[in-house]
């Protein structure tokens, strides 16, 4: 059973939407009337959008912290996880704009990805079909499809900022990698959805918040519209 996350497996949905920043997980809790199922460590909200079982968490910054919560929210019952995070643009975006990842690049070696695997080269892709609705239902705000980094070390970003531009990679953040690795090791569905909160390099911010509730109301659509189909069909 979870050490960190105190909560039964009816407290947890199918489908979770995960953030780093608690203060973002209580305003999507608000959007839908989520109620908080756990306080100890990671907060945890579970409520509906129309009519669908929805959980909210926010699982914190890097690798080693989403990795427990994933683990523990596996445990009690989750099948679907969506990532809605904060990104560094490497490519030619801008602040606000919305990244769909369609793989992520990470280190190898002493992190979280070589405690779970070894030397093996762990699987860092999303699962597609998910991927590519999120991809389609996020067209409308101008969303990006394209492969990210996951980086451990958030103030040693800039150095690197032209190597990873030179494989191709649209942006940087820190959770990705460790998502999707653990998707697919542990049998569960995943897609991260990135909003660019800065740009590598350049000392610049913006109040973000309604753009992340834009983002997160056409996540939970889509998501939706896979739900009522199977309920109308029957399928479980």
């Amino acid at each position: 059973m979870p050490y960190h996350i105190k909560a039964n497996r009816g407290d947890i949905a199918d489908t979770v939407i995960g953030v780093g920043d608690p203060a973002r997980a209580q305003l999507y809790a608000e959007e839908i009337g989520a109620e908080l199922v756990n306080a100890n460590r990671y907060p945890v909200y579970t409520g509906k959008y129309r009519g669908m079982p929805i959980t909210i968490v926010a699982h914190g910054i890097g690798a080693p912290s989403i990795a427990i919560a994933l683990e523990e929210l596996r445990m009690l019952g989750m099948r679907r996880f969506v990532r809605i995070g904060t990104a560094g643009a490497l490519a030619d975006l801008k602040i606000g704009d919305v990244v769909v990842a369609s793989a992520a690049a990470a280190a190898h070696g002493g992190g979280v990805l070589s405690a779970y695997m070894g030397n093996a080269c762990p699987p860092l892709a999303p699962s597609p079909i998910l991927t590519a609705k999120l991809y389609e239902g996020l067209k409308g705000l101008g969303a990006v499809l394209g492969p990210v980094v996951s980086s451990d070390a958030f103030y040693a970003e800039a150095g690197v900022a032209d190597l990873w531009r030179s494989w191709g990679a649209v942006a940087v953040e820190m959770e990705c990698a460790a998502a999707m690795m653990l998707g697919w090791l542990r049998g569960f569905e995943t897609a991260c959805v990135l909003v660019v909160s800065n740009v590598v390099g350049r000392e610049e911010t913006a109040d973000l918040r309604n753009r992340f509730v834009e983002v997160f109301k056409r996540v939970l659509e889509v998501i939706w519209g896979s739900y009522s189909s199977s309920v109308g069909s029957g399928s479980p």
